[in-house]
């Protein structure tokens, strides 16, 4: 198990553009959606809202900013709920307002790769793209998943206390990163590091038996895992570990790694 124990104090997704995804054990359950709930709201309001508050979408994203959340979601009530009912986030709802919101490190991954080449989110992305350096409270937005190699655009979230509990949500040519923690920024971070690796050997992600059969493609241990280079991939391209239980070898029951293979 890696540090921290992922699953109770860090869960994360890793999207492809092609639909693919990985994630580690809870990467599907609700946790508290802190900053990152604006971007739900900022999509409503971007859809159906006035000109004059889509013009304030940018500044919430860019920034962070609470003030501006706090009004749209005084005009916009009904926004977190009616984005998470439109994308089909099954662990997405409001708490009533958007700071006691939830979502899921998966609804966050599916979301911003459903919407990146949307023209109605343009100032979203283009905020999470053009993140000030220092939010509107004086955090600074460099943590988690903005840390991964060929990262374009992020963003973030953390609790009042700036020690509870730490989210980010990032994209890049062809994936998406989304990862909650329960904890401090450091902690947040480096479990994003631990989970994730980029190193050219190890880019897996995992496919079906039928679709594997018909490239040709495992790696031996009856798990599906296909090597990056084999696409002809040259950039890093983010997948989450293998979780290999310690009592795992390389004699495992071809059974029991098709169960593994169900559950991502």
């Amino acid at each position: 198990m890696l540090p921290g124990d992922p699953g109770e104090r860090t869960d994360l997704v890793v999207m492809h553009d092609d639909g693919r995804w990985t994630g580690s054990p809870g990467a599907q359950d609700p946790r508290p959606a802190l900053s990152l709930a604006k971007l739900y709201l900022g999509y409503w309001v971007l859809l159906e809202g006035k000109p004059e508050d889509q013009g304030k979408v940018l500044r919430m994203i860019r920034t962070s900013s609470d003030a501006v959340a706090g009004e749209l979601d005084a005009a916009y009530p009904e926004a977190i709920n009616e984005v998470a009912e439109l994308f089909e986030l099954t662990n997405t709802y409001s708490g009533g307002f958007w700071g006691r919101s939830s979502t899921s490190p998966y609804d966050l991954a599916r979301f911003i790769t459903a919407i990146i080449d949307d023209p109605v989110a343009e100032p979203i992305i283009r905020g999470m793209a053009n993140h000030a350096p220092f939010a509107e409270d004086g955090f600074k937005q460099d943590f988690g998943t903005d840390q991964m190699a060929g990262v374009i655009g992020s963003k973030f979230g953390w609790s009042d206390d700036r020690s509870g509990a730490f989210g980010s949500v990032s994209f890049g040519p062809s994936w998406v990163i989304a990862a909650m923690s329960y904890g401090d920024v450091d902690e947040h971070t480096n479990d994003v590091h631990d989970w994730i690796d980029q190193s050219e050997d190890d880019l897996i992600f995992n496919l079906d038996h039928e679709e594997a059969e018909e490239r040709g493609l495992t790696d031996g241990t009856d798990r599906l895992q296909v090597w990056l280079s084999d696409y002809g991939r040259s950039e890093p391209v983010p997948a989450i570990r293998p979780i290999i239980p310690e009592d795992d070898t390389d004699g495992r029951d071809t059974e029991d790694a098709d169960d593994r293979d169900a559950d991502d």
